[in-house]
């Protein structure tokens, strides 16, 4: 339930129950006057029997001297009254004082005949009024009244036990409502306190809160989330800081060879050591050489964090597939008859995409190159893009034909598979990672060149929407695929 609602349906209740218990206990009383009552009617009734036969001589109905009524003084006592009117309203006897005098005091006739018959019940006392008749006339009124003398006295136990009751009612109501407060408010503001003071000094908290369905099991499943986030947030910015080391680094160990190898070339040219015209051309074609490569290792760096920028919007094309790809493929054969490698092209895709050519063409560059360095001499190389609902080609290593299967559902890919020694799983896991290079085991050297080219292939992948993952397979080579979205 939200907590909402549970707080406005807990103040009705708190409204509502003193009300009820009221009701309750009030209908508790007068059920027990009730019932009190009746059994203390019965017992008047034979109480009152003989004074009602005393009351009822003619006689007594008269206006005349108290002495008149002496035989009555046994009748009252401290706990029972007897007044005697006349049918005129005049008292003529009362046991609480003397008789009056005729005409000293009257009763109204209305208030003198109301309830007669009646057994009136009050809080105090029991009154009785009867008329007495004298040959079929009314000659006068007799009332008695009575005090409930054991009702009374357990007044004071009653109250006590009312009191108690409503005590204990109020003290349960008060403790029921804490704990429910503390069950759905301060418990849980408790767990997220402690949460945010256990994420403030950097801690993992290992309680498990319980799942709740209110607006505070919300609020603690976002704050969770939340930490979560952050943590996420903080793990890369980690990453992506010991990457920029990483790169400074080995960027300026890279740059600190063709430096050497210009400052050496350059001292040699500066000397007045008479030198051959085709030695100073060497030496010039060194440094312009060094000079181009420490453009190209500055210029991959710079694509590289161009791609990882979030700011970065390429213009992409929509472009008819099988026309681009034929046309971008085509160009690699010429490369790999050079290195006297066989390349086997292969394009299967009717589809349209939308894409940028040429960072498109930057990626599947970098893809043959680092292939082409990895394939030995005489060896074979497949290219190929393969739509999603086109076969695979025969060269791809066959252990890997279900999972690339599953792997381009819905996407086309663009395959580089190459010849040659299997790189280990544990440097597959790195393998797109900045500067990091696979290991040749029989040259015991890295191959390759700025270690960027496969970082700057997948963040391209990336950027169009795709993936990209590398395969190894000892016996067969090496297999790199680009998953990219398909219109």
């Amino acid at each position: 339930m939200k907590l909402k609602y549970w707080l406005m349906i807990a103040f009705l209740i708190v409204m509502l129950l003193p009300v009820a218990a009221g009701w309750a206990l009030f209908s508790l009383y007068n059920y027990y006057n009730d019932q009190r009552s009746v059994a203390e009617y019965v017992e008047l009734t034979g109480r009152l029997a003989p004074i009602e036969k005393r009351l009822s001589d003619p006689e007594l109905y008269r206006l005349q001297s108290s002495d008149a009524y002496a035989s009555l003084s046994g009748l009252a006592s401290d706990q029972v009254n007897v007044d005697l009117y006349l049918p005129s309203g005049i008292r003529v006897y009362t046991s609480g004082g003397d008789t009056w005098a005729a005409g000293a005091y009257r009763v109204r006739g209305s208030e003198l005949y109301r309830d007669l018959y009646d057994m009136q019940i009050r809080h105090r006392t029991f009154t009785l009024k009867k008329p007495v008749w004298e040959k079929g006339e009314l000659i006068g009124i007799y009332e008695i009244t009575m005090l409930r003398g054991e009702w009374l006295e357990g007044i004071s136990v009653r109250t006590a036990w009312v009191v108690g009751f409503a005590g204990v009612f109020f003290i349960l109501l008060y403790g029921t409502v804490l704990w429910l407060l503390s069950r759905k408010l301060f418990r849980p503001m408790r767990h997220l306190m402690g949460r945010m003071h256990a994420f403030a000094r950097g801690e993992v908290p290992v309680d498990n809160v319980p799942t709740r369905r209110d607006e505070m099991g919300m609020l603690l499943e976002q704050f969770d989330a939340m930490q979560e986030k952050v943590r996420q947030t903080q793990a890369e910015v980690e990453k992506e800081q010991k990457e920029k080391e990483l790169m400074v680094a080995s960027l300026s160990h890279d740059l600190k060879t063709p430096l050497m190898s210009i400052s050496a070339y350059a001292e040699a040219l500066s000397v007045d050591a008479p030198l051959e015209p085709s030695e100073r051309r060497d030496y010039r074609d060194v440094l312009f050489g060094n000079v181009e490569r420490m453009k190209h290792m500055i210029g991959e760096l710079e694509m590289y964090t161009a791609l990882g920028s979030s700011e970065l919007e390429m213009a992409m094309v929509e472009v008819e597939g099988e026309e681009f790809f034929d046309m971008l493929l085509g160009s690699y054969g010429g490369l790999a008859e050079r290195g006297q490698i066989e390349v086997r092209t292969v394009v299967r895709t009717d589809r349209l995409y939308r894409l940028h050519p040429e960072q498109l063409m930057r990626l599947t560059d970098n893809l043959m190159n680092n292939a082409l360095r990895h394939t030995s001499l005489n060896g074979l190389m497949g290219l190929g893009v393969i739509a999603s609902d086109q076969p695979l080609p025969e060269w791809v290593i066959p252990t890997l034909a279900l999972e690339l299967d599953k792997y381009r559902t819905g996407s086309t890919l663009i395959l580089v598979q190459n010849e040659g020694t299997a790189i280990p799983e544990e440097q597959l896991d790195r393998i797109f990672e900045p500067y990091v290079q696979h290991q040749n085991q029989e040259e015991k050297a890295y191959a390759g060149s700025s270690g960027l080219g496969l970082s700057i292939a997948k963040r391209i992948a990336i950027k169009h929407g795709g993936e990209m993952r590398m395969w190894s397979a000892e016996g067969y080579g090496t297999l790199a695929a680009c998953r990219l979205p398909e219109m």
